[in-house]
């Protein structure tokens, strides 16, 4: 059986999606890969906050799921809004990669060592409201793009440095100096490091045996407690949770405002319920 997978055409989106097709070669199938261009790539020159919540990077790609031009979508989940295109579902996710966000420097340093007023490259309000607490010297510039383009940006000395996500780093098997910061210290926003699979409705089978249990918990913990606080990329702020032994440990921070933070560990069985309250806790605060 033939299976076409839908994905952006960016070298980080290929290098997951060719996870995902070796997964189902293993299994017997034959697979194609379709690039399709989103708004996201389309409109390079705007802040993701700008997009409120349209799924910048995925709807058209879900748009040609549904319509039956490709069979299965791969998406880095912490792109894909909790309002799906109808007629397809995340099916799976793969075992998480690294959460964390890093910092590149033009010259190697780490960000205690940037030179005063030093400019960072990220368009990401969360990003910006965390390192701010960390450096309020920090001067921010917007920086869009995949990660190659954002690369030669800083080259070019557009930025003293820039920050994007570990995992994109780790999956395109760059070797450079850059600075890691835990989950602990800057929160990451919700799935980061999560790369998930979405079929049509009624097809999942297709993909289901790829799914991780334990990466899928985390996940859909993360994505509860965003969906009650009602906030996208217009809001700050970042919710990171790890299973460890039958216990799931969730951080979540707010930066908009008053600073909130909070940190809890829920019972595995029941994460999903204490995940709702332990949103709704964060809301009366704020």
């Amino acid at each position: 059986m033939k299976l076409r997978i839908g994905t952006r055409g960016s070298k980080l989106a290929l290098a997951q999606t060719k996870l995902v097709a070796e997964r189902l070669e293993k299994e017997g199938y034959e697979v194609e890969i379709k690039t399709i261009k989103t708004a996201g790539d389309v409109m390079k020159d705007r802040p993701l906050h700008e997009f409120k919540g349209m799924g910048a990077f995925v709807r058209a790609i879900d748009t040609a799921l549904a319509n039956g031009e490709i069979d299965v979508a791969v998406h880095s989940y912490k792109d894909v809004p909790s309002q799906r295109v109808p007629g397809t579902k995340i099916s799976a996710v793969l075992k998480r990669d690294s959460p964390c966000d890093a910092l590149i420097s033009r010259n190697g340093e780490k960000l205690e060592e940037l030179c005063e007023n030093a400019k960072l490259g990220t368009s990401s309000l969360r990003r910006r409201a965390q390192f701010s607490r960390l450096r309020k010297d920090l001067v921010f510039e917007n920086l869009r793009g995949n990660l190659d383009t954002r690369l030669r940006k800083l080259r070019e000395g557009l930025y003293d440095a820039i920050i994007v996500a570990e995992a994109g780093i780790q999956r395109l098997g760059l070797r450079m100096d850059y600075q890691s910061f835990p989950p602990d210290l800057i929160v990451p926003p919700p799935n980061q490091g999560i790369i998930a699979v979405a079929t049509r409705e009624g097809e999942e089978e297709l993909v289901s045996f790829m799914n991780d249990q334990e990466t899928w918990l985390s996940a859909q913990v993360e994505r509860t407690i965003a969906k009650e606080l009602g906030f996208g990329c217009a809001v700050p702020f970042g919710v990171y949770a790890e299973l460890k032994a039958n216990k799931v440990r969730v951080i979540c921070e707010i930066l908009a405002g008053k600073y909130l933070r909070i940190e809890e560990t829920l019972e595995r069985d029941s994460a999903l319920n204490e995940a709702i309250e332990m949103a709704r806790k964060l809301k009366h605060e704020g």
